[in-house]
């Protein structure tokens, strides 16, 4: 199934005029993921007032993706300490598995955070995770050895020569024209 997207975008004026006083621009992805900007053309705006844009501009965005299927309603962010609790392990053995990107996660001022459902699907799949970051890892090594922005390579999965891949800055996205349908994206 391929990834779609929607945009979003919200405005919001000041009572007393006319003018803008946050912006706010949201992308979604049916993958579950959110890019989320926040403008604030008026420079004399509170610390309160930023964090209610932030706030607004969340609640909007996750009521809009759970319309869409984008996400489920029981899903919650989790940081590796919230992991260790709820499944066990240490805090660092989690920390592990998020930086070996065996449970996708975003990084942020406070740290590495996941959701549940990422933890869940590592925990009912383990070996295929495993093998398909052995496979990721394994292309991703190949790409970088071609030196190129953008070709195609040996398919890790498949084993033919149809892994088209592209590099955006430092993100590498790929898919195999084969009939396997390996794919990689990552967010550096």
């Amino acid at each position: 199934m391929a990834t779609t997207y929607d945009k979003l975008n919200y405005m919001s004026k000041t009572k007393n005029d006319k003018s803008k006083k946050f912006h706010w621009y949201a992308a979604t992805s049916s993958e579950g993921i959110l890019e989320l900007s926040l403008y604030f053309p008026n420079k004399n705006i509170t610390k309160e007032e930023k964090e209610e844009a932030l706030a607004l501009a969340l609640v909007q965005s996750k009521s809009f993706m759970l319309s869409k299927g984008y996400l489920l309603p029981n899903a919650h962010f989790m940081s590796s300490s919230d992991i260790a609790e709820k499944h066990g392990h240490t805090r660092q053995y989690w920390e592990k598995l998020l930086k070996e990107g065996k449970i996708p996660y975003k990084e942020t001022s406070a740290g590495r955070i996941t959701t549940d459902l990422w933890v869940q699907g590592y925990l009912n799949n383990k070996e295929k995770v495993d093998e398909y970051i052995r496979e990721r890892n394994k292309v991703i090594s190949t790409i970088q050895k071609e030196n190129r922005k953008r070709g195609q390579v040996k398919c890790p999965h498949c084993g033919e020569h149809k892994f088209d891949y592209n590099i955006n800055a430092h993100n590498i996205n790929g898919l195999c024209r084969a009939d396997c349908g390996f794919r990689i994206h990552t967010i550096n």
